[in-house]
């Protein structure tokens, strides 16, 4: 019965959601499938005791703040002012200089200035594209840019603000190594937000690892930077290519199962949901299903 919490759609491969009345939606499709009450029943019982071990309380995640302290323990303030003279001030701990753009990462912002108002714009325009399924078990609106506010500055240049939870880190910050569980996890949520792309019907070209942010106990990921490079969906997926490459230079400090490094020297799947299946596969016989692996410093 265990096969239960993971059925896949018959018709778009995506992961079927259960209702407490015992129906599996799609949350890509709408199709819909009723379990027997015996195969109900099962579902309940293992996916309860699945719970039980979990031992993540979620309300303890939300609380968290800056877990890993480096938010508090340096930075700056930078005076962001804007064209009518008004001042945004933000505290600063980490800036990154980017093609056509600098990226400022504080607390609970990260603030992208485009060279360019016109770049900026596309940024902004492309996060508009994105459709979400009206079943979205998993909440894939968190994982994308929320602006608050966008305006130019006095040099010209265009700053865009996004919100940012305290306990999420640029992924580029755990490059030098994880355990191959960790990063197994990671791959998932980048395959996650493909089936979205997928289902907005748009791609994502020049991804790069500076674009993720993770909160790191939850290995939640964050895809919040280089949305101006969106492209409508063609043949030859550029996001999961990049997704590929990105996780690769992503060092393990252990040897990973022989199925994840053929997954990653493949090529993508004809579309998202078919990359998302397979890469399930490698988590089911890989690495022996999906079992919560939980991230501690000693990952980093």
């Amino acid at each position: 019965m265990s096969k239960l919490l993971n059925i896949r759609c018959d018709n778009c491969g995506s992961e079927y959601r259960v209702s407490s009345r015992g129906e599996m939606n799609c949350r890509f499709c709408g199709s819909k499938v009723y379990l027997s009450d015996s195969d109900f029943k099962g579902f309940l019982k293992t996916r309860d005791e699945m719970l039980q071990k979990d031992k993540f309380n979620n309300d303890a995640v939300n609380s968290d703040g800056d877990i890993l302290g480096f938010y508090s323990s340096g930075g700056s303030i930078k005076n962001f002012v804007q064209k009518n003279g008004r001042v945004i001030d933000k505290y600063i701990s980490a800036i990154y200089d980017r093609p056509g753009r600098t990226v400022y990462i504080g607390k609970d912002v990260v603030v992208i200035v485009f060279d360019s108002k016109d770049v900026a714009d596309i940024f902004i325009n492309n996060l508009g594209k994105i459709r979400y399924p009206s079943a979205d078990i998993k909440g894939l609106y968190k994982y994308t840019p929320h602006v608050f506010f966008a305006g130019e500055l006095e040099d010209g240049t265009f700053a865009v603000f996004l919100d940012k939870a305290e306990n999420i880190y640029p992924l580029e910050w755990f490059s030098e190594g994880l355990k191959p569980q960790t990063t197994a996890w990671i791959i998932s949520r980048f395959e996650n937000i493909g089936c979205l792309l997928e289902f907005s019907e748009i791609d994502m070209q020049d991804l790069s690892i500076e674009d993720a942010f993770i909160n790191p106990k939850t290995h939640e990921m964050f895809l919040l930077d280089n949305w101006h490079n969106i492209i409508p969906a063609g043949r030859e997926k550029k996001y999961l290519k990049g997704m590929r490459e990105l996780i690769k230079g992503i060092h393990c400090t252990s040897a990973p199962p022989k199925l994840y490094e053929e997954f990653l020297n493949s090529e993508p799947a004809a579309n998202a949901y078919e990359d998302f299946e397979r890469w399930d596969n490698v988590i089911m016989n890989g690495f022996s299903g999906h079992n919560f692996h939980k991230f501690d410093l000693l990952d980093i």
